[in-house]
């Protein structure tokens, strides 16, 4: 069987668009974000599908990865079934529309839920795919595996680009744990995240694993022992501030992304007290 693929990265965030071939079905996963570049994407789809039946997969349903699925409405639209749950999808369509406002982006098409031809619960196998459910940066995140390939197109984790962003911690070292025994096991050696470019091969892969997952423990300790010792405020941000990713200090331009992870860890550490 013969795949291939190919990455679209947007100027915003680089964020990426993923088209995977089989033999049978052309698979395009979050198409993003400005109109022209959608419609590269669109443009490219068309030339290469050939009659194929057409698979569209949001791997989370964070604003800048979902903008533009309007595009392709002939497309199977799949998604981990939390994407409409408490009104997330909504919600992030907003954020569509109040960034697109502000910039003056202007888009052919309107904002509606989509229908979805499939929602993923669980773990599964489908046609020449494997769905596995990978939350931790929101709830809804899900990982795809080609398994001829050897490719998983993850979402937003396991960035060249960025420490993870946190929604759950707990959650979200349990799905580096699934990455990691999947690549372990020698059915992952190349994997595209959401923002920035592949890794490629098992210890570029596994590094990026272990960067994260240190960064995790390092600031869930700070966080949970320091909360458990009486530590006050001030002294947790001092710490959380002092922290490093991959050795190296915290980008100036990410502190922001950092600071909400600390409070996301401390409302973790309180609902756990409680």
């Amino acid at each position: 069987m013969g795949h291939t693929y190919k990455l679209f990265t947007s100027y915003l965030w680089q964020t990426t668009s993923t088209v995977v071939s089989t033999d049978d079905r052309i698979y395009l996963f979050d198409p993003a974000y400005f109109p022209q570049e959608v419609d590269g994407i669109f443009d490219y789809v068309e030339s290469i599908r050939n009659g194929r039946e057409f698979i569209l997969v949001l791997t989370h349903g964070d604003w800048d990865h979902i903008a533009g699925y309007p595009k392709f409405p002939e497309a199977k639209l799949i998604a981990q079934k939390e994407i409409l749950e408490s009104g997330r999808m909504e919600k992030k369509l907003n954020k569509v529309r109040r960034f697109d406002g502000s910039y003056y982006v202007v888009r052919p098409y309107e904002f509606e839920i989509p229908t979805f031809f499939k929602l993923v619960d669980e773990a599964e196998e489908w046609q020449e795919v494997f769905f596995l459910p990978v939350p931790g940066h929101t709830p809804d995140q899900m990982a795809t595996l080609f398994r001829d390939q050897k490719l998983l197109v993850v979402g937003d984790m396991l960035s060249n680009l960025e420490f993870p962003f946190i929604d759950n911690s707990g959650d979200y070292l349990n799905s580096l744990e699934k990455i990691e025994r999947l690549v372990t096991a020698g059915e992952v050696e190349e994997l595209v995240p959401g923002h920035g470019i592949p890794a490629k091969g098992r210890e570029e892969i596994l590094h990026r694993i272990n960067r994260d997952r240190q960064y995790l423990r390092d600031a869930r300790a700070i966080i949970f022992d320091g909360l458990a010792s009486g530590a006050d405020e001030k002294e947790l941000e001092e710490r959380f501030g002092q922290m490093t990713y991959d050795d190296q200090p915290i980008d100036p331009y990410l502190l922001s992304a950092h600071e909400q992870n600390r409070n996301q860890l401390i409302n973790e550490a309180v609902s756990r007290k409680g």
